[in-house]
């Protein structure tokens, strides 16, 4: 079958795009080393140990993010900030129909795909955490470069809706995130994955 021609020319523009924010996190002079982030935010007392990301940089999630919701019950592979790969699991399904769970319209723009909910926000910021890890905060700072996040929400509207997300991503069958209660940070654990492994989830 032939694939649609917007969709391919978007599949190609998310090419371009990661190319781009490999190219820029290489060149980059900041540490994506966590251990030498968490002592630059002590440092600043604060509690996020990674800075939001330049615009050029979230254009380039946008456009990954856009093609991933094309096809949402497959999984999808995005590019981290720190330029590494990072897959994602496809959507779960219910009675062959995406299984959509509870939606916070407080956070979320009313325009996003109807599947589109938090915990999609929250494991997707989670799967470009630099390094695969990061502090609540640090999750925060990447959930609001998605396109369907309502731009002015404050800091702590989003911040107990992201601690909500987290923690029930943590307790799914395939968690794909774990908290290190002594260290106070959080880890992605789908990061090392490849695509082909969720073949079996997207039914």
């Amino acid at each position: 079958m032939t694939k649609n021609t917007s969709d391919d020319m978007l599949e190609k523009e998310v090419n371009r795009a990661a190319k781009i924010l490999m190219q820029i996190s290489n060149n980059r002079s900041c540490t994506f080393n966590l251990g030498e982030r968490s002592e630059e935010s002590r440092a600043m007392n604060s509690l996020e140990t990674i800075q939001p990301c330049r615009e050029e940089i979230r254009a380039c999630f946008r456009r990954e993010e856009a093609l991933r919701y094309t096809q949402p019950n497959k999984a999808f592979s995005y590019t981290a900030v720190d330029g590494k790969k990072s897959v994602v699991a496809p959507l779960k399904r219910r009675g062959g129909k995406l299984f959509k769970r509870i939606c916070h319209y407080d956070i979320l723009k009313r325009n996003k795909p109807s599947f589109f909910t938090l915990h999609c926000l929250v494991r997707d910021a989670a799967a470009r955490l630099p390094g695969g890890v990061g502090t609540r905060d640090d999750v925060c700072v990447l959930a609001r470069d998605s396109q369907f996040i309502v731009e002015d929400i404050s800091d702590s509207q989003l911040s107990k809706a992201v601690r909500g997300g987290l923690d029930r991503l943590h307790y799914e069958d395939d968690p794909c995130v774990k908290y290190e209660r002594e260290r106070h940070r959080w880890t992605y654990l789908h990061g090392d994955r490849k695509v082909e492994d969720f073949e079996d989830d997207s039914t």
